[in-house]
């Protein structure tokens, strides 16, 4: 019976213990994004340019963690951001592990996004867990500008966006036309295509989603994590291959409900003419 009785114990507190990570893993994955403010360098602004970007990115509407009411607060922190530019990275609508009951249609997931503003616009790019659907409402919206393997000339810089690799990225097509000596913001779902393509053909800042930051990284367990899905760049600023990269690991969760170590965030880039000073982000 000893033994019995050490097995339901043992039992016991893997339940409770699970039952606490999962609670503070809900408590951290709704709770209001974080600003991360970052500086970096972008080729081809005129000198004595300075230009602030907000990265938002895997917003994965749809319940239970991100109900409208949550997402519309979220538009409203970044209005509030004051940001000249507004990039959305991809992965508007709800993955999940298990289906959630009732029905939550795409339409819900972006309508709020249409408040977005910001006075040199609002681009967005698709994911891999958009489609076809996400191209007509965006278009019928309005507000933001998909940019699917295409590019827009905002007077400071061109922003060029590159479709999801899940769909048909083609970077000739989101580059095509822009002159030679132009500042370029490259926006993408996925960081990883930087790493299937040669050195970027011309100086550019490509920011990118998609990653979550691992979502999930409990202390002392995040290497081991880092080794069951590898990314070359995680978070943060990175230089792969040629490609200066600066990843947001976004405001919504995939699969499961649940962030540990990994708090969402929306990313404040504050852009500079390269001058010689060192780029670097505060968090």
């Amino acid at each position: 019976m000893s033994w019995r009785r050490a097995a339901a114990g043992a039992a016991l507190v893997l339940l409770l213990a699970a039952l606490l990570c999962a609670g503070l893993g809900w408590v951290e994955a709704t709770r209001a994004p974080r600003l991360v403010e970052a500086r970096l360098p972008l080729p081809g602004l005129a000198p004595g340019t300075r230009l602030s970007v907000l990265l938002l990115s895997d917003i994965h509407a749809g319940p239970p963690d991100m109900p409208p009411a949550r997402l519309e607060r979220i538009v409203d922190q970044a209005n509030a951001a004051g940001a000249d530019l507004i990039l959305l990275l991809g992965d508007y609508h709800r993955s999940q592990l298990l289906p959630w009951p009732g029905r939550y249609r795409l339409e819900s997931s972006l309508a709020p996004l249409a408040r977005l503003k910001a006075p040199l616009g609002v681009f967005a790019v698709r994911g891999n867990h958009d489609n076809v659907w996400t191209n007509r409402i965006m278009g019928a919206a309005g507000n933001p500008v998909l940019l699917v393997n295409a590019n827009r000339d905002v007077g400071p810089l061109v922003v060029a966006g590159l479709d999801s690799a899940q769909h048909q990225s083609d970077l000739g097509k989101a580059l095509a036309g822009i002159p030679d000596g132009r500042a370029v913001l490259l926006l993408a779902h996925e960081p990883e295509q930087g790493a299937h393509m040669e050195a970027p053909p011309r100086p550019l800042l490509f920011v990118a989603g998609h990653t979550h930051g691992g979502q999930i990284r409990p202390p002392l367990l995040g290497s081991l994590v880092d080794r069951v899905r590898p990314f070359r760049c995680r978070r943060g600023a990175c230089i792969d291959r040629g490609w200066t990269l600066f990843v947001t690991s976004g405001v919504g969760t995939s699969l499961l409900p649940f962030r540990i170590g990994v708090p969402p965030e929306m990313v404040l880039l504050r852009l500079y003419a390269p001058s010689g000073r060192k780029s670097g982000t505060e968090k």
